[in-house]
């Protein structure tokens, strides 16, 4: 997947520098509450060696010039 979503990085559920290590973070949160929303392993456009965990309702439509807060990631998987 090479899908560009944007996220504010306070919403982030995890962080981590292992690809893997964010997924099994995921996959446990998952697994704690199965019905919340799903989620999302990103990798931070501008650090290609961090990646994050969202919730794919917190994801931004789009990216406003006057939006500091949000970062561009480019999608890794949803679960």
């Amino acid at each position: 997947m090479d899908e560009i979503v944007f996220f504010n990085p306070g919403d982030a559920i995890a962080n981590s520098k292992d690809y893997g290590e964010a997924v099994r973070g995921a996959q446990i949160y998952k697994a704690k509450d199965p019905y919340e929303s799903s989620l999302i392993i990103a990798e931070d456009v501008s650090d290609n060696k961090s990646f994050a965990v969202y919730f794919a309702k917190d994801e931004k439509s789009h990216l406003k010039d006057s939006d500091s807060s949000v970062v561009q990631y480019h999608l890794k998987k949803k679960i």
